[in-house]
């Protein structure tokens, strides 16, 4: 079965494919015993090759997808090196979080050598106390009627790239960037800088969940998407493909994401590497829907009164609902996608 119950079945599942594959793998130890396990499937990489990466978990909670398509892809005859890079945010897996075991958004830690990690938006610090309460999830309040307002003052556009964009605001808020790169952040660039070296061409597709039209999939392309690359890109992938252009409904623009990062590092080499970077989410349900559910396992992550690794209580449950639903059909729905992103990812390599 590709989807597992949980972070440790989803790692036995991967390490115990790989060991009968005999395939080339690698981990890194993070917290509690966590690990970001990696493998190579295909064939053999070449010097000066393409490659095409996967990976999943940046978002802890919303691995299981990811993780399930990682997993459906090793059992299927792969003819151009993949690097599957499996759970990038096993702590968040674990616990149902979004966010790393210091309330870090992994998604918006990336930020560049030199590049200070601090905002300063007076949108989300007006937005503040309707976003973060600091108090246990539950109880009468106006949380809905209060989103009606915001989006009836600023616009659902504004209110959106607002809130998640990245903070470094509050440490204990929702979409918090850290105030340094995170360790899992430095092992992960450490490894996909020695794996990747002297790649000529990589085609990433980094798996999320929680965003477009459930069981769906939005594909999102990272970077300057100008007519000639995005127009390779929709060939590939299909005319779905939107670039992050903030005006999307689908799309929201983020400071220190991992796509941004790694082509910056693709484009410095001596021999820069051609790298195009894409976000697939599985849809599941609406924006608001799941932020509510997000703020909500916030308020009990940091003001309840739940026991450390705990999963028992109805936030908890929500988030897994909000970006891995207990849905057959569901489930179908993101296996029957990866395949296609294979081949997609092909296409793309070679455009």
């Amino acid at each position: 079965m590709s989807f597992s119950k949980d972070y440790q079945q989803a790692r036995d599942n991967f390490r115990t494919a790989n060991a009968a594959a005999g395939r080339r793998t690698g981990s890194a130890d993070l917290v509690d015993g966590l690990t970001i396990d990696w493998t190579w499937a295909g064939p053999e990489r070449t010097p000066q090759g393409n490659v095409i990466v996967f990976t999943s978990a940046l978002h802890g909670v919303e691995g299981f997808g990811g993780s399930a398509v990682q997993l459906d892809l090793l059992t299927r005859s792969l003819d151009v090196p993949t690097l599957i890079v499996h759970v990038l945010n096993p702590w968040g897996m674990a616990n149902y979080r979004r966010f790393n075991e210091n309330n870090v958004d992994l998604n918006r830690n990336f930020l560049a050598p030199g590049v200070e990690y601090s905002t300063n938006d007076p949108t989300y610090a007006a937005l503040d106390g309707l976003l973060n309460p600091e108090s246990p999830p539950g109880g009468v309040e106006l949380f809905w009627p209060n989103v009606a307002w915001v989006v009836a003052r600023h616009g659902y556009q504004a209110l959106k790239n607002a809130v998640v964009g990245g903070q470094h605001q509050n440490p204990k808020g929702i979409f918090f960037g850290g105030h340094r790169l995170e360790r899992g952040p430095e092992l992960l660039l450490a490894m996909l800088d020695e794996q990747l070296d002297d790649c000529a061409r990589v085609v990433h597709v980094d798996l999320h969940s929680g965003l477009g039209a459930f069981g769906g999939r939005t594909v999102l392309l990272d970077g300057e998407a100008d007519p000639a690359r995005l127009s390779r890109a929709r060939a590939a992938f299909g005319v779905e493909v939107k670039g992050w252009d903030p005006s999307n409904l689908q799309a929201y623009e983020i400071r220190g994401g991992l796509l941004e990062e790694l082509g910056r590092r693709a484009a410095i080499k001596a021999r820069p590497t051609r790298y195009d970077g894409f976000t697939c989410e599985f849809g599941t349900l609406s924006n608001l829907a799941v932020l509510a559910r997000v703020r909500a396992e916030n308020r009990l992550h940091h003001w309840g009164t739940l026991a450390p690794g705990s999963i028992d209580h109805w936030a908890k449950m929500g988030m897994r609902e909000a970006f891995a639903p207990l849905d057959a059909s569901w489930e179908a729905s993101v296996l029957a996608h990866g395949p296609a992103l294979y081949t997609a990812a092909k296409a793309m390599l070679v455009s």
